[in-house]
């Protein structure tokens, strides 16, 4: 598979991703969902990690600890994901998630010991109206409460991105899932013990298991694979900004299986949220590409 086939078909997957959390949250408790796909994924993975020392290389001590971290926080991050939304819709989740752009660029300018420009903060502030937008029209309604759980998720997968660079340049995308894969199980299963002592719900029906195949197989699996796939053989900048554009998909998606009614506002929300989203990832990837040419010529 070319690397802009495998980038185009984890766009409409992750497109899908907030419609199968929402209709898993029938069945499921957040934590219980997740964890449960992570199972699924790596039982589907498994076949392909027992080949050419995956698994050695997955519990080595150069990589262990970053693979690791990045099951922590990627896990805790989707639970959090999930579970809002029983509070608010799929659209509305995939347009305030947009705002991991924005993280990203702070990140960015943190470490390089940079403060931010005008131009930066103006596509920020863009980002934030859009998601804003979305975010006071529901204030009205119980959605606010899903909404600010969603706006307080990408820090976290922030946090396993500057993992996943410590990681050395030879691994392959079906060992860095793996044990993305695997070690999120481990941080996640003290959290689905605290759930079935709390209330967590757990369903055998036969919806509620094809449900959970579709998040295992679909989310936590293809789409780390093709995500991999696609950063390796290509300019992580430009699979960045196109992948922004997934909210959109997931907008269609919603309204026409009947989750989502299409707002004015939200139609907005998108347009603004996008367009600082881009400009946002295109300054972030200018900056560094500035570091990493100011570092050259020292050296």
């Amino acid at each position: 598979m070319t690397p802009i086939a495998a980038l185009v078909l984890d766009w409409a997957i992750t497109a899908l991703w907030p419609l199968i959390g929402a209709f898993g949250l029938a069945y499921y408790s957040g934590a219980l969902f997740t964890t449960g796909g992570l199972v699924v994924g790596l039982l589907a993975m498994s076949p392909w990690l027992l080949a050419k020392g995956r698994w050695r290389r997955i519990f080595a001590r150069d990589v262990a600890p970053s693979l690791a971290m990045m099951g922590l926080c990627s896990g805790a991050a989707t639970v959090i994901y999930i579970s809002a939304l029983a509070h608010t819709t799929p659209a509305n989740a995939a347009i305030v998630a947009q705002v991991e752009v924005i993280y990203s660029a702070l990140l960015t300018a943190w470490l390089l010991g940079e403060r931010p420009t005008l131009k930066l903060s103006l596509a920020a502030l863009l980002v934030m109206s859009g998601t804003g937008l979305v975010m006071l029209h529901d204030l009205s309604s119980p959605r606010w409460k899903g909404d600010l759980m969603i706006l307080c998720t990408p820090w976290l997968y922030q946090v396993s991105h500057i993992f996943a660079k410590r990681l050395p340049r030879d691994l392959d995308a079906m060992t860095l899932s793996g044990g993305r894969v695997f070690y999120g199980i481990l941080a996640m299963a003290p959290v689905c013990l605290w759930s079935l002592g709390h209330g967590g719900r757990w369903s055998w029906t036969s919806e509620a298991l094809v449900l959970l195949v579709l998040q295992g197989l679909l989310m936590s699996s293809l789409n780390f694979v093709l995500w991999y796939m696609a950063i390796r053989k290509m300019e992580l900048s430009k699979a960045t900004t196109f992948m922004l554009s997934y909210p959109a998909l997931t907008l269609v998606f919603s309204w026409a299986l009947g989750r989502d009614v299409i707002e004015g506002v939200q139609i907005v929300g998108l347009a603004c949220s996008f367009t600082g989203a881009v400009w946002t990832a295109r300054l972030t990837q200018e900056a560094q590409r500035h570091a990493a040419a100011t570092h050259a010529a020292a050296v």
